[in-house]
C-alpha cells in the first residue's frame, strides 16, 4: 500500500521490522513468525541496496523490547546488514510506531519511502495508522504467520486495547493543554 498525497522526490529507506509481543523461550530462540519477517525484511533491504539510488541511506528499526530486540538484530547482523543501519525501538503499538517513525522523518525536506515488516493479519492495523500520515510513502511488506487463529487474535486485542489506551491519554493531555489555555488567556468579554 502506498500513500501519497503529492509527488515529490523522497530521500532514503526505512525499514520497521515489527517484533511486538514477543516472549522468547529458556533457548533464546525466536519464534518462526518473527524468523518469517526478519527473511520478509532481508529481502526488502536486498531489493532496496540492489535496486534504488539512495541505497546508503537505508536505515532497519526494529519494534521490540530490548532482549527479542537484540536477538533480531543479530539476525539480521548474521543475514548481511550493516550493523550500523539498525537500531532498536520499544513501542505500545502500532499506532505508537507510526507516530514515532513520522517524528522522526517529517524534519526531512524530502522524507523517505516508510516499508513496514509484519504478518499479514496485521495489514489492517497498519493501514488505519498509516491512513493518518497521508503525504508520506508507506508501503506494508506482509509475512506469513502459521500461529493458531486464537494466539493471533490475542495479538489484534492487544492491538486495539493498546490503541484505546494511547487515546485516552492522548485525550487527557489535550484537556490539560485547554485548560492551561483557558488559564493563561482567558475569554474575557465584559
Amino acid at each position: 500500500m502506498i500513500i501519497m498525497s503529492e509527488n515529490r522526490f523522497v530521500s532514503g529507506n526505512v525499514i520497521v521490522l515489527y517484533c511486538n509481543y514477543v516472549a522468547l523461550d529458556s533457548t533464546e530462540q525466536l519464534p518462526e513468525y518473527i524468523m518469517e519477517r526478519i527473511r520478509v525484511c532481508v529481502k526488502t533491504y536486498q531489493r532496496i541496496i540492489t535496486s534504488k539510488p539512495d541505497k546508503s541511506d537505508t536505515e532497519i528499526i526494529v519494534v521490540a523490547d530490548k532482549n527479542v530486540g537484540s536477538v533480531v538484530k543479530n539476525n539480521l547482523v548474521s543475514n548481511a546488514v550493516e550493523e550500523s543501519k539498525i537500531s532498536l525501538e520499544s513501542s505500545n503499538n502500532i499506532g505508537h510506531v507510526f507516530s514515532i517513525i513520522i517524528d522522526k522523518i517529517k524534519k526531512r525536506p524530502n522524507p523517505p519511502v516508510v516499508y513496514f515488516v509484519s504478518s499479514y493479519h496485521q495489514k489492517d492495523f497498519i493501514d488505519s495508522a498509516a491512513a493518518r500520515y497521508r503525504g508520506y510513502k508507506i508501503q506494508f511488506e506482509g509475512a506469513l504467520d502459521k500461529r493458531p487463529t486464537a494466539v493471533i487474535e490475542e495479538d489484534a486485542k492487544r492491538e486495539k486495547i493498546n490503541k484505546g489506551l494511547t487515546n485516552i491519554k492522548e485525550k487527557g493531555k489535550n484537556k490539560v493543554f485547554d485548560m492551561l489555555l483557558n488559564y493563561i488567556f482567558p475569554d474575557s468579554k465584559k
